[in-house]
């Protein structure tokens, strides 16, 4: 940046200051104490950054013109082949606007406000104020080693970037952190949940074989209960066929017994009369023959024959069915028989499952255990039948001897018992899907709390990657920035090794600069390197120039885009005319990248074999400055 015009009205000193100058050269200026001369540069320093070195930001309104409500600044200024021109306006309301614009093109500003021209100007220009005081702009003070950890020199030594990048990775660290303590604490949350649901393994997996178990119960006994019914409806049906058969059967048996002596008194009286018809019987048969049967002769004796034949078949048939009968008896008895094997597969039940298992769904079912309630449920239970009852029962049915009533009282009782059980465990199945329903439900909560909580693992161990990655980034950062600063420190020793024989006359030469930016100079008299205190005030002075200067060259070759100026105000305070000599014609040959440089003095010495491009004069009676190339 090279100036080329500053106008100004009621800033500091000056009612108006108009300078015109060259791209290149020295500028001196001087004048007496209080005649404002480091006004000039507060002036530029005010119209690039909208503050001063030497009042703070809170007090800026003190750059107003004493006695004046205002102020005024534009400043004309070339980045490489373009120029530009700063506006800079300020009250003492603490109004403050600002505008920046192409030269040829004034009416189209590049930013106007000032946050908005100072976010372009830092791109136009490459550095801050931070940057500008500590490098260019050297402010009337003592000339002290720079702040080796101040923004201007980590952006000179290029770390600065990196710091930024370091910056923001702590701060992602930070944050990312702060979120996993926010997922440890929800995860906690929710692994609380799941521990309060109290799942326990293989708990859904006994409800539902004990349902399946008092399911199975429950059908048996109901397919029971129904093949009582059924046997018991058998039973009655049957013991009502058997006594019918066996009304039938001896009927059926008497009229055989009758046939059959008829069959032989047929059969007889043919033989006697066929074959002893000479004797005393055969003619008493003939006579009680002819008396009782009708139209009776000894030519129809052979009816009598056919007459025993048919009763003889007769008396078969009557056999037949007489065996028949029995058969029928003995099937309907065989049949009546099943109701006994049912009434024992429901007392083998009974005995090895039913009463331990009813007495405990007793005491699960009822919600209060005292042993009142306990017993008004058990009296109300049906009365089983003694099995004593069922072995004489059984017996009779096997024997074909039990009778309807005794069967129904029997069965009565015992499907009346039986369906107490079934109820039972209908309610206890009822019972039991309730329960599972619930456990299935935790089960799912459950299953969704783990996902989450898987969830929540996952975004963790993503979260601590990421955090892991950042910090390795923070590791090649830090050797980044301590291989940065170590050839910084080289450069600049460089820099300063070159300029410091122009200042020093030869007599220092050789520096060495720590991480800390201290300074220590080789002596050639002492043949040693020595410390600043151990040297005058003038040389010590003269070596901070040397680093001064350095530095602004580094940021030049940093972030700087073509020439640039320097503005040293008071340089050589407590220097004596040799030194100052020597200083002047080191600032005239400092080469063509700091080709605009400002020097400020209340004097300068005669005879100093420098050309200053251009020479300002100021008067301490005069508040009106206007100078011209």
């Amino acid at each position: 940046m090279i100036i080329n015009k500053i106008r100004a009205q009621n800033v500091l000193k000056y009612r108006e200051l108009s300078i015109d100058l060259a791209e290149q050269g020295l500028i001196a200026i001087s004048g007496q104490n209080e005649s404002g001369k480091s006004s000039i540069g507060e002036t530029v320093c005010f119209a690039l950054f909208g503050r001063t070195f030497s009042i703070s930001p809170d007090e800026i309104g003190k750059v107003v013109r004493w006695g004046e409500n205002h102020c005024a600044v534009t400043l004309e200024f070339s980045v490489e082949d373009k120029r530009y021109v700063l506006s800079r306006f300020l009250d003492n309301d603490g109004n403050h606007s600002a505008k920046l614009t192409l030269a040829e093109e004034p009416e189209v500003p590049l930013a106007r406000g000032v946050q908005q021209v100072g976010d372009v100007l830092f791109d136009v220009l490459g550095f801050a104020y931070e940057e500008f005081v500590e490098s260019f702009y050297l402010a009337q003070r003592e000339i002290t080693t720079p702040h080796p950890h101040s923004q201007a020199v980590k952006i000179m030594a290029g770390v600065a970037p990196l710091e930024r990048v370091a910056r923001a990775l702590n701060s992602e660290i930070a944050e990312r952190e702060e979120l996993i303590g926010e997922i440890k604490a929800e995860w906690d949350t929710v692994d609380q949940d799941v521990k309060a649901l109290g799942i326990q393994d293989g708990h859904m997996p006994k409800l539902e074989d004990a349902r399946y178990q008092s399911e199975q119960q429950h059908n048996q006994i109901n397919e029971l209960i129904e093949s009582i019914n059924s046997g018991l409806d058998t039973c009655t049906n049957n013991t009502a066929k058997v006594y019918r058969a066996q009304g039938a059967k001896g009927r059926t048996s008497a009229l055989r017994f009758l046939i059959f002596l008829l069959a032989l008194a047929s059969g007889g009286v043919w033989a006697l009369l066929t074959y002893g018809s000479n004797l005393p019987q055969a003619a008493m048969a003939r006579e009680l023959l002819v008396q009782y049967v009708p139209q009776w002769d000894d030519a129809k004796t052979i009816w009598l024959a056919y007459l025993g034949a048919g009763l003889g078949i007769l008396f078969l048939l009557l056999w037949i069915r007489v065996a028949g009968l029995k058969r029928r008896i003995a099937g309907l008895r065989e049949e009546t028989k099943v109701l006994g094997e049912v009434l024992g597969e429901a007392r083998r039940i009974g005995i090895e499952d039913v009463d331990d298992e009813t007495e405990d769904e007793v005491e699960t079912v009822m919600p209060a255990d005292t042993d009142d309630v306990y017993e008004e449920v058990v009296e109300h239970m049906p009365v089983r039948p003694e099995y004593s009852e069922y072995e004489s029962l059984r017996r009779m049915l096997d024997q074909g001897e039990a009778t309807v009533r005794m069967a129904s009282e029997y069965c009565e009782r015992e499907l009346s018992w039986l369906g107490h059980v079934a109820e039972r465990l209908e309610t206890q199945v009822a019972d039991l899907d309730e329960e599972i329903t619930e456990e299935q439900s935790r089960l799912q909560e459950a299953l969704n709390l783990s996902e989450v909580l898987n969830g929540l693992t996952d975004k963790r161990e993503d979260i601590q990657e990421r955090i892991e990655d950042r910090q390795r980034g923070l590791a090649l950062l830090d050797g980044a920035i301590a291989h940065a600063s170590n050839h910084f420190n080289r450069d600049v020793k460089e820099l300063v090794g070159k300029m410091l024989p122009l200042f020093t006359d030869g007599r220092y030469e050789h520096l060495q600069i720590d991480s800390e930016l201290k300074v220590r100079v080789f002596s050639n008299d002492k043949r040693d390197f020595m410390d600043l205190e151990e040297i005058s005030s003038g040389t010590q002075r003269q070596i901070m120039l040397a680093l001064r200067l350095a530095l602004s060259k580094k940021l030049l070759s940093r972030t700087v885009k073509g020439k640039q100026f320097a503005f040293l105000d008071e340089p050589f305070a407590f220097f004596d005319q040799e030194r100052t000599r020597r200083a002047l014609h080191a600032l005239a040959d400092l080469g063509d990248d700091i080709s605009q440089v400002w020097i400020v003095a209340q004097d300068f010495p005669e005879n100093c074999e420098v050309d200053f491009d251009t020479r300002i004069n100021c008067d301490r009676h005069s508040d009106t400055l206007v100078v011209s190339t």
